[in-house]
């Protein structure tokens, strides 16, 4: 009897890692954006809503979903770009309430428009169902296991894109002092745009990730998701990538803990009581002042 209670809490725990992953690659798209642009992106959610919906449409292109997904990538990556230069730019200097109600707006605006393309039904990506893993007592689906991968690997390519690139060195200096980035001979203009993309392609993986795990989705998907990678990413530190993907694990597990031994209709409240309780006792996140 021991034995078993003890092999659900590690099944539960092994769910919630793969979630926390994908909960992860959200995280790090948010916190990108802000650690450069200083200013909270409401309309993010959506990026991962679009992610999800134009796999979805290259799918039905004839497209495998692996295509599909680096297609979607692609694409909500320029969207991010065109978005913030049209509404984000001409605010930049205005301060951080304009462009957090601009965001605001704009996340209306895009939700809606996928309503109105793709309507409200549920959809689902062609995902195989297959026969799990199973090892010491632990079920682990192949397709789980290959959100876990791409999460991690995700997750090593921000690694080295923020500490072996000159990009990397760029983002960092600009997220520091973006006016002593400038005066050090930094285009950080450029940098910004670069930014935008990598945020919003990372965001776009993450629904993509989502769609599969969490299959059927809703055009609302991004937006009701978003406490859950707000929870993160504060806990982590928000503008700190390695604190929020610590940060979304933590998440994650204790979603996955509190779903099977509390209740399953209150999975986003446990995100919303971790949200609440790193406000008002720990402020500044796990990472503290680490970047």
């Amino acid at each position: 009897m021991v034995t078993e209670a003890l092999l659900g809490v590690v099944q539960t725990i092994v769910y919630g890692l793969v979630n926390g992953s994908v909960i992860a690659v959200g995280a790090v798209g948010l916190t990108l954006s802000y650690g450069v642009t200083r200013f909270i992106n409401f309309a993010y959610g959506e990026f991962l809503t679009l992610g999800a919906y134009v796999a979805l449409l290259a799918v039905g292109l004839g497209l495998g979903v692996p295509v599909a997904a680096l297609v979607a990538l692609l694409v909500v990556g320029l969207l991010g770009v065109g978005l913030a230069r049209v509404f984000y730019d001409p605010l930049s200097d205005r301060g951080p309430l304009p462009l957090l109600i601009t965001s605001i707006g704009l996340a209306f605006v895009l939700r809606n428009s996928v309503r109105a393309v793709a309507g409200t039904e549920a959809r689902q990506l062609p995902v195989p169902l297959v026969r799990p893993w199973t090892g010491f007592g632990v079920r682990l689906t192949p397709v789980e296991a290959g959100l876990l991968l791409t999460a991690l690997a995700t997750m090593l390519a921000v690694h080295l894109l923020l500490q072996r690139t000159m990009l990397g060195k760029q983002m960092r200096a600009t997220s520091g002092n973006r006016r002593l980035a400038a005066i050090a001979g930094i285009d950080t203009d450029s940098v910004v745009r670069r930014t935008w993309f990598l945020s919003s392609v990372v965001g776009a993986l993450s629904g993509v990730l989502l769609a599969i795990q969490f299959s059927p989705f809703r055009p609302t998907m991004g937006w009701d998701f978003l406490i859950v990678v707000f929870a993160a990413t504060l806990l982590g530190g928000i503008g700190k990538p390695y604190g929020a993907m610590v940060g979304s694990l933590v998440v994650g597990v204790a979603m996955s803990l509190g779903t099977r031994y509390l209740a399953t209709e209150y999975t986003m409240a446990y995100a919303f009581v971790i949200l609440v309780g790193v406000l008002l006792l720990k402020p500044e996140g796990i990472a503290g002042g680490a970047r």
